[in-house]
């Protein structure tokens, strides 16, 4: 690797997506010739960026290219474009984060054990010192499950591979099934076509689909009145894929028992919502990777990047 100047402008009002002085003490470890500039502030970002020539961000703006003329490379955390769109003029290189699905898994599989576990009940029965074993009939363990995964790709496959020790029966659904033939952790890898056949036989449906034109309500009502009448769904990935009145129909009138949503059409949700107002919704806010590892895995993640990269 060439030595480089490196920016980094990694803050946030969410404590895990700011960059600490151990990430920053990882980075000199790994490459002792680097040199890091760290951002203080938005106004020390921006005056910075017109000498930039390798940049860490969270954030960056389509037309900010054009204040940094001597920039190479942008790196970030982020997995998908909301917050970091390409260099609309091909100059500038991008890196994205693939590591969110180790994190994703964990927040996905509580909120099944949520729903499954009766925990919505647990808490209510603690709250009025109610001790009823009866609230948890009917409950069943992830075991017995068929979990149908859309959008398998790399979180997808980090999440099987989690449920797959449980016991769950795994299809997954991608758009090319090319090389998942003997996928370890799900037991078939299905293309979008075959979608429709699948909702039927699934006792919980998780949506991990990118955003993006290509998946503007995808997810149709055609696809809610297929669903297995009592099963779940989940949104882990962006909530363009479906309209959220035809969720709130389904959840009121069936098929589905409950909903475990972390992203929505418009973030935050407002409070007019009445996701927010339905019992067998649990609503968490674009959270599901937000934990103390975050950066953690993210810098691991670049050292390696960086170090296999021969064109950087």
């Amino acid at each position: 690797m060439k030595n480089r100047d490196l920016l980094v402008h990694l803050k946030s009002d969410v404590d895990s997506f700011s960059i600490k002085p151990r990430h920053l003490d990882r980075i000199r470890e790994a490459f002792p010739g680097i040199r890091l500039i760290e951002a203080t502030d938005r106004e020390d970002f921006h005056a910075r960026l017109p000498e930039a020539i390798w940049l860490m961000t969270g954030v960056f703006r389509q037309e900010w290219y054009e204040k940094a003329p001597k920039l190479e490379a942008v790196f970030t955390p982020s997995a998908g474009h909301d917050w970091v769109p390409p260099d609309p003029s091909g100059r500038v290189k991008n890196f994205y984060g693939h590591f969110h699905g180790r994190i994703m898994r964990e927040s996905l599989l509580a909120m099944m054990l949520y729903f499954k576990r009766r925990l919505d009940q647990a808490s209510e029965n603690r709250k009025k010192k109610i001790w009823n074993p009866q609230s948890y009939n009917g409950s069943s363990a992830l075991f017995s499950q068929q979990v149908l995964i859309v959008g398998y790709g790399a979180v997808g496959r980090l999440i099987a591979e989690l449920l797959k020790a449980f016991g769950v029966k795994i299809t997954g659904v991608k758009r090319k099934t090319a090389g998942f033939e003997n996928d370890p952790s799900a037991d078939r890898v299905v293309t979008f076509d075959k979608l429709e056949e699948e909702l039927p036989l699934a006792d919980h449906v998780v949506l991990v689909l990118p955003g993006g034109p290509a998946t503007d309500d995808l997810f149709t009502e055609q696809h809610f009145d297929l669903m297995k009448p009592g099963s779940y769904l989940y949104n882990l990935g962006r909530g363009n894929c479906y309209r959220e009145e035809l969720l709130v129909r389904a959840l009121i009138n069936g098929p589905i028992a409950g909903a475990g949503l972390d992203v929505f059409h418009e973030e935050p949700l407002p409070p007019s919502s009445p996701l927010w107002e339905l019992p067998n919704v649990l609503i968490t806010p674009h959270a599901s990777a937000i934990s103390r590892e975050y950066l953690d895995l993210y810098i691991e993640e670049w050292v390696e990047a960086v170090r296999n990269n021969r064109e950087l």
